[in-house]
């Protein structure tokens, strides 16, 4: 028998590689379509029109809009204003065969022009595919206050009111169910979310549907001007690292909604004469909250309406889903309550390294005074404005420090002095420190007007008192206890090094035992 040669050997090699792996060599024209592509829009049809035989269309957005260079008329309708963006219609659907016509008339045309093409008539599993993305890069873009400040203050771009200065109207709009047209009320503008919900609602169309009609037909208009524009791509709004790039406006002015500085909010009816088992009224600094949050929508989920418009003060309303007033604003796993929110500003490091486990009491009473701090008479003699803006004042002027004579300069810590040297706690200076944190914040100042209580940030299970009793007095020195506390050094570690963790301290490294106790020698 001849020897096979080495070319010859190498030629087998690839025939039998080619039909156990048919692709490799084969790219797809996508080159980006992968799972984590975020230009992917589904085209669903319906069972009424595609019969559901085969699985939806995963198509590439970004991908045929560099196929065409850009020009979005190769694929929407033009119109007066811009275009449509529908795919070659102005009717609310197309069939199956409508949209295979077109979109393999466009691929044979490219590829008679010898130019890359997407798939022809006989390749129908290249768009309907029955895989399904395991996920996508996409990210939600934020129309913060940053970024509406950045298109309010504009001069490309102008309102459709000619009579007012600024450009509100451009986006902003009424719709009349009467004459099907949309018109503008100044000093009533709203976000496009309260109309606009994420799926469609009473014939009113999605937000993203609402969306990329405004913003990317303005963007491309501003854009055939020469002008400065917004993006016009699915890349250039939902990529995080475009994101990234936008310019961030730091001081920002008061948005206008002829908003009030101070609001009280009560639970009673205004004009009552009894406020019998009703809380008293809040103080609310609404420009401070205001200025704080990137939008109103923080508070505001539903309308620009006052919160009882929705939350009823007694058995709630349809409106706000039978939520209560009371419900509303005490709900702790909500970001949109007064007390969720206060929740959550607690993991930031001024103030984790205390409330990471401190205990949640439902019967402290003197926190709920620090909000609920109205009295009806109050508000029935004076404009509410200057009631609230009065108790709030007082309310900060409770803040007063504890006396630095009445706080121990260094405790010693010598639990563990069988194997390290007693640990010269610095107390005093630590204390010093919390408080500096506190003073920091307004809402800190005014929750902690009794500093003694910020002893229980530590002294977790302690009375409030300037003489709390010894750590020892609760944590075993044996070890943990059979209800779960820790022992004494699982406590003094767990409290401490968490507490340096959360409060981001960096001149004392949380593990960094000779910081605290020298190893005996």
């Amino acid at each position: 028998m001849s020897k096979v040669k080495p070319f010859q050997l190498i030629i087998l090699v690839i025939i039998v590689l080619s039909f156990l792996f048919p692709f490799i060599g084969q790219t797809n024209i996508g080159k980006g379509d992968d799972d984590k592509r975020l230009d992917r829009i589904t085209i669903k049809l319906g069972a009424e029109l595609s019969k559901e035989e085969m699985p939806t269309v995963g198509f590439l957005h970004d991908l045929h809009t560099e196929a065409v260079e850009g020009k979005c008329t190769a694929c929407h309708i033009e119109k007066e204003d811009g275009v449509n963006f529908k795919f070659k219609r102005t009717s609310e659907k197309a069939s199956m065969n409508f949209y295979h016509d077109e979109c393999i008339a466009c691929h044979v045309e490219k590829k008679a022009s010898n130019e890359k093409s997407g798939p022809l008539t006989a390749d129908c599993r290249s768009c309907h595919t029955a895989k399904k993305p395991q996920g996508s890069s996409w990210e939600r873009l934020s129309f913060d206050k940053s970024l509406h400040f950045i298109h309010e203050s504009a001069k490309q771009i102008k309102g459709r009111d000619n009579a007012n200065k600024d450009n509100c109207s451009a986006c902003h709009h009424k719709y009349n169910e009467k004459t099907k047209e949309i018109f503008y009320i100044r000093g009533e503008e709203e976000s496009c979310g309260y109309c606009h919900k994420p799926e469609e609602q009473d014939s009113i169309r999605p937000i993203r549907e609402a969306f990329h009609d405004a913003c990317v037909k303005c963007h491309q208009a501003l854009k055939s001007q020469n002008t400065d524009a917004g993006p016009v791509t699915c890349n250039g709004c939902h990529d995080k690292k475009q994101q990234q790039k936008i310019k961030k406006v730091l001081d920002i002015p008061r948005l206008k909604r002829n908003q009030p500085d101070n609001v009280a909010i009560i639970g009673w009816k205004a004009g009552s004469e009894t406020t019998k088992n009703h809380m008293d009224g809040v103080a609310f600094n609404h420009k401070v909250h205001e200025t704080r949050s990137q939008s109103c929508k923080v508070c505001h989920h539903e309308t620009l309406k006052k919160c009882n418009d929705c939350h009823k003060t007694e058995g709630g309303d349809s409106k706000g889903g039978f939520i209560s007033l009371a419900q509303a604003m005490h709900n702790s796993d909500s970001n949109r309550s007064c007390i969720g929110c206060h929740k959550e500003l607690t993991k930031n490091s001024d103030c984790a390294g205390c409330h990471f486990q401190a205990p949640v009491k439902k019967d402290n009473s003197n926190s709920c005074k620090t909000c609920h701090n109205l009295k009806q008479a109050q508000l029935q003699t004076i404009e509410p404005g200057e009631v609230v803006k009065k108790a709030l004042a007082d309310l900060l002027k409770g803040y007063k420090p504890v006396g630095e004579d009445k706080i121990p300069e260094k405790v010693v810590i010598d639990v563990l002095a069988n194997e390290y040297m007693p640990s010269q706690f610095p107390h005093g200076k630590m204390v010093q420190a919390i408080f500096q944190r506190v003073e920091k914040s307004d809402m800190a100042k005014a929750f902690h007007t009794d500093q003694e209580g910020l002893c229980m940030g530590c002294h977790h299970n302690s009375p409030k008192t300037l003489e709390p009793p010894q750590c020892a007095s609760c944590h075993s020195k044996k070890g943990p206890n059979s209800d779960g506390r820790p022992g004494l050094k699982g406590a003094y570690h767990g409290q401490c090094i968490t507490c340096h963790q959360k409060m981001e301290v960096k001149s004392i490294a949380a593990t960094d035992c000779a910081k605290c106790h020298e190893e005996k020698k």
